[in-house]
């Protein structure tokens, strides 16, 4: 899997190269200048408008990978969230490949491409694993949980409802039959993960969760707070 992920993450940094020999010795990325019409390329070379259904899901997928970053950085800060860290950075190289897959749409590109950036199954195994293996360590949840319970929390809640979007950002390409259905499956999994992720952050860094109550009145508000380190068990 990992083998196949970084051969994705190849193809994705090919797709984006436009023309290396136009900006050979240049501190900066190579194509620059090609998108500026307002169109790019894809995968298969084909040029579309940026606001195309493709591209709205690759900048969605590649936000949510950025933002995993964040995440990622925060919790190596925290010192208690190692594994989640490597959680988080395998997250991103799947979501390389994910981009790599929607930039190949089966319609116009070759079978030689497609074969290259199918969507590979074994990632939605594995994230399902994860899911168990950190959601089993979790009190039930009995209420609605905000967003929150310490800054690692709060921010892998915020890259669950950035997921939620990417997700959202593939279904038009699922319905024009343009995309893998297991790969709208694996965003649909791992927005759960990430929910998981931001509950076990929340409770190794024995910061408070917080919950909804139906407020009193507008005036006389009442919240419920929960930590998670001590009702683990409950």
């Amino acid at each position: 899997m990992l083998r196949r992920i970084a051969s994705n993450i190849l193809i994705t940094q090919r797709f984006l190269k436009m023309s290396a020999a136009d900006n050979a010795g240049r501190g900066f990325k190579q194509g620059r200048g090609t998108g500026d019409s307002g169109q790019s390329s894809l995968y298969n070379l084909e040029r579309r408008w940026k606001d195309d259904d493709t591209f709205m899901a690759l900048g969605a997928t590649d936000e949510l990978s950025s933002y995993l970053g964040v995440c990622g950085a925060s919790a190596q800060n925290d010192g208690t969230l190692t594994d989640v860290v490597e959680t988080l950075t395998r997250l991103q190289c799947c979501l390389q490949d994910v981009g790599a897959h929607l930039a190949t749409p089966p319609k116009s590109s070759s079978e030689r491409k497609q074969k290259k950036t199918a969507f590979d199954v074994n990632m939605v195994d594995w994230i399902n694993a994860e899911i168990d293996r950190y959601g089993d360590d979790l009190p039930p949840i009995r209420q609605f949980i905000l967003s929150g319970g310490g800054a690692t929390s709060a921010q892998l809640q915020y890259a669950r409802a950035i997921c939620r979007r990417a997700e959202r950002s593939v279904v038009p390409l699922l319905r024009d039959e343009d995309v893998d259905p297991l790969a709208l499956k694996f965003l649909n999994r791992m927005s759960d993960l990430l929910f998981v992720l931001g509950r076990t952050a929340c409770m190794r860094n024995k910061t408070e969760e917080l919950t909804y109550l139906r407020p009193d009145s507008f005036t006389n508000l009442k919240w419920e707070r929960k930590t998670l380190h001590d009702n683990k068990k409950l």
